[in-house]
C-alpha cells in the first residue's frame, strides 16, 4: 500500500542528492513533521534550498514520494549570504534526527533567510541562528536566564555543570556581556564577537559528536 497523501506543510530542501537518472533525495525541515527525506521525480525545479515551500508527501517507510511542492518564498542568497545559508542547512541536518518534530526549527532558520538575503551581518545572523537552533534541543542553552548573568565575568560551558565562571581567554569563555547578548536575541559587541563564535562553535560540536560540518571551512 503507497499510503495517504500528509496533509499540506510548510518547509524546505536543506540538501538533495541523485537517486536514479531523474529522482532525487530531498532532505526537508518542515514545520509539523520536523526533518524528513522525501523522493522528488521528475525535475521539479522549484525544489531548492532557499526557498520556502508548500510540502505534502505519500507512502510509507523512510522514503515517501513528494506529491505537493508549491513554492511560496524565495529567498536568494549569494557570494558569503550563501555559504552562511548552507552552514545553517547542514547544521540542521547533523544536530536534528528525522522525524522528531520542533516546531521552532523552521521559523529560526527563515528568520535567519532572511536577513542573509537583507544582507546583514553574517557573524550577527549566524550567532542568533545558532542560539536559537540549539535552544530546543536539550543543549543548555534554554537554562540560561540573561537577568542572572554578570556582563563583568566571563563563563565557559561545561557539558555536565553549564555555565560555569572561568578566566578570560580560557577555550570556549565568553564575557557576560556577550552571553547576555546572545541570550536575549541581540547583537555582540564587536570585541566579543570571536569569543562568541568560539563559544557557540564549541556547544556545536559537543552535540555533534564528531561530525564534522564540511561547510564551516567555507565560512
Amino acid at each position: 500500500m503507497s499510503g495517504a497523501a500528509t496533509a499540506v506543510t510548510q518547509g524546505v530542501v536543506l540538501h538533495a542528492r541523485a537517486l536514479r537518472e531523474n529522482s532525487r533525495v530531498l532532505e526537508l525541515l518542515t514545520g509539523e513533521a520536523g526533518r524528513v527525506a522525501a523522493v522528488v521525480r521528475g525535475k521539479a525545479g522549484s525544489v531548492q534550498p532557499f526557498v520556502l515551500l508548500d510540502l505534502a508527501w505519500r507512502g510509507r517507510g523512510e522514503l515517501p514520494t513528494l506529491q505537493v511542492a508549491e513554492q511560496q518564498r524565495v529567498f536568494p542568497l549569494t557570494g558569503r549570504a550563501l555559504v552562511c545559508g548552507l552552514y545553517l542547512n547542514e547544521l540542521v541536518l547533523r544536530l536534528y534526527p528525522r522525524e522528531a518534530p520542533i516546531p521552532e526549527a523552521l521559523p529560526a532558520l527563515l528568520t535567519a533567510y532572511a536577513r542573509l538575503a537583507a544582507r546583514e551581518r553574517a557573524d550577527v545572523v549566524l550567532r542568533r541562528a545558532e542560539w536559537a537552533l540549539l535552544l530546543p534541543i536539550d543543549s543548555g542553552l534554554e537554562h540560561v536566564d540573561a537577568a542572572e548573568l554578570e556582563p563583568a565575568v566571563w563563563y565557559r560551558y561545561e557539558p555536565e555543570m553549564g555555565l560555569e565562571p572561568t578566566a578570560p581567554g580560557r577555550a570556549g569563555a565568553i564575557a557576560g556581556e556577550a552571553l547576555v547578548a546572545l541570550a536575549s536575541g541581540q547583537s555582540v559587541p564587536d570585541n566579543y564577537a570571536r569569543p562568541a563564535r568560539d563559544f557557540m562553535r564549541a556547544l556545536i560540536d559537543h552535540h555533534l559528536a564528531g561530525r564534522a560540518l564540511r561547510t564551516r571551512a567555507l565560512l
